[in-house]
């Protein structure tokens, strides 16, 4: 892999399978297909508090997606949505020690789920907190 392009930190991470599995009881699960056919399928376990306490992936594709995969779920761990919103490309490369020019793309796949990711989320707990809006305003009209 070496040959390829690959640092030895992201060959680390590919034979450790870092990060690759489902979570028991995520708080969301999301998954996104990239342009080049691969896809992923991010779980988070995230906190009452917005923290990421847990991240985890599959996928279906090249080592250059699992890789990415493997080094965003190890960015995500421990801070805040609002802070994995500001996790970019660049970001993965440098946590894997670069990748080959021709599998730049697969970083973009783990952006791309990481956003759509933080999407379903924000809209998930948008809703939680207007349902008890509704029947507070619902139940203000009635008498006892």
């Amino acid at each position: 892999m070496l040959e390829f392009g690959y640092s030895k930190k992201a060959i680390g991470l590919y034979l450790n399978n870092v990060n690759l599995g489902t979570i028991e009881k995520p708080s969301l699960i999301t998954t996104f297909l990239g342009p080049c056919g691969d896809s992923m399928k991010l779980y988070l376990r995230i906190t009452e508090n917005g923290i990421i306490e847990k991240a985890k992936f599959t996928y279906l594709g090249c080592v250059g997606s699992a890789v990415s995969a493997s080094a965003i779920t190890t960015l995500l761990k421990g801070i805040t949505i609002d802070q994995a919103k500001s996790i970019t490309e660049e970001d993965i490369i440098r946590e894997l020690g670069g990748l080959p020019e021709s599998k730049l793309d697969c970083a973009k796949l783990s952006i791309r789920t990481l956003q759509k990711a933080i999407e379903e989320y924000e809209k998930l707990t948008n809703r939680a907190e207007q349902v008890p809006n509704f029947f507070k305003k619902y139940n203000e009209g009635k008498s006892e």
